[in-house]
């Protein structure tokens, strides 16, 4: 006897709270918080550091920068978003100006709170130093959960023709799969009826 004629139906009882499970848990609209480094450099600039007496203490000054993208890729908003750093930042810029509160804690951490992130809602925040080591970005959640570190990097931008050739690809492929599934969902209702 076939094994699929025998026990299909407990098969198929069988995938079905799996599929349903991986909807909910891949497919859920919820807030998801992403951050990474956007571009990191130091600047090294060929004038001394002097003291108040006029005598040079270093012939040369370093000027270093992180500059962070926050993005909420969910499809909810993302509320109290808390961007957490080691210490506070000698220089710090948002782009786009956003209005946050600044808290910090019994270490001395230096915690930025947004009220929220719509969805598909990003920002920039860059910090800078000079002649000082930059504070580690130590923790980015929000009430939803904890934000995600990504790699950025540069990429090519292609002509709108070919996103939309490849757009049309990828759902002519999404509607053979769902075709095959339906086709084999019928062979295995036929083989177990």
């Amino acid at each position: 006897m076939n094994i699929l004629s025998q026990y299909g139906k407990e098969i198929f009882a069988f995938a079905v709270p799996i599929f349903t499970f991986m909807l909910n848990k891949y497919f859920k609209s919820n807030a998801k918080l992403e951050y990474g480094v956007w571009h990191s450099f130091s600047y090294l600039i060929n004038e001394p550091i002097r003291n108040d007496d006029g005598d040079v203490i270093s012939p040369t000054q370093t000027v270093h920068m992180h500059s962070y993208v926050f993005k909420n890729e969910g499809r909810e908003s993302a509320s109290a978003v808390e961007v957490i750093f080691n210490f506070r930042p000698m220089y710090i810029n948002i782009w786009p100006s956003r209005h946050y509160e600044l808290k910090v804690d019994d270490e001395r951490r230096h915690i930025m709170v947004f009220d929220y992130l719509a969805p598909q809602e990003s920002f920039r925040c860059e910090v800078m130093s000079i002649n000082r080591d930059l504070p580690e970005l130590l923790s980015v959640r929000c009430k939803e959960g904890l934000g995600k570190l990504i790699g950025i990097s540069p990429q090519k931008i292609f002509k709108a023709s070919t996103i939309n050739f490849l757009r049309l690809q990828i759902f002519l492929g999404m509607v053979s799969t769902v075709y095959l599934i339906l086709v084999l969902l019928q062979w295995l209702v036929v083989k177990t009826g």
